[in-house]
């Protein structure tokens, strides 16, 4: 390296990090430069995200698709309120993300955890088209929501363990078809319990056992 090439500061509004061909393999990005939601080569969401007050870096797989990130950020609303967070995401090939470890602070109410979620076969763009297609049908709206739920049946958050706004710090596991199905919970008065629940919901066993 020559006294040339060396760089003590580098101010840039965003960075994209490359192959040797050019393909984009990841990008750091300011606010006014979040990158869209590409994907077969288009933005299956244009506008997605292009609002909201976060910067970060984005991850790209070998064909150029994106499969992850990290981002962060904060705002305060016009009345003082505080809005902050961040995440750091891993995407299935082609779809959403499967595994997610997030903060977020709303007006001094604050959650985070860590959650992992089960994601359809059907590529994202495809999933996207037919949900264009059934809103724009002429379906009821009853026959739409059946069809939506077909549509993204089998993409639902299978676990997550973490702190919520309550200042409960849990553990909770869902079955395939998005069903609560184990509770395990320190609650904000540090009291522990745990739940097992059936596909409706009810809970059919609890520790400590009810008296």
């Amino acid at each position: 390296m020559t006294k040339r090439d060396h760089y003590t500061q580098l101010n840039v509004e965003k960075l994209n990090i490359v192959d040797k061909e050019g393909k984009v393999k990841m990008t750091l990005f300011n606010q006014e430069n979040i990158p869209p939601l590409i994907m077969d080569g288009k933005d299956i969401l244009p506008g997605h995200r292009q609002n909201d007050p976060i910067s970060g870096i984005m991850f790209y797989n070998g064909i150029g698709e994106e499969c992850g990130g990290l981002i962060f950020g904060s705002e305060v609303d016009e009345d003082g309120n505080l809005f902050s967070g961040g995440s750091l995401t891993f995407d299935q090939y082609k779809q959403d993300q499967v595994v997610q470890m997030y903060f977020s602070e709303d007006n001094g109410e604050s959650s985070y955890g860590f959650s992992v979620f089960d994601r359809p076969n059907i590529p994202l763009s495809k999933v996207m088209e037919q949900q264009d297609q059934i809103i724009n049908s002429g379906l009821s709206d009853e026959e739409k929501t059946k069809e939506l739920d077909a549509l993204y049946e089998g993409n639902t958050q299978r676990a997550f363990m973490g702190k919520d706004i309550h200042g409960n710090v849990s553990v909770q596991l869902w079955d395939s078809k998005g069903n609560p199905r184990i509770r395990m919970v320190v609650d904000e008065n540090d009291v522990p319990r745990m739940e097992f629940l059936n596909e409706k919901g009810e809970v059919t066993y609890k520790l400590p056992p009810e008296e």
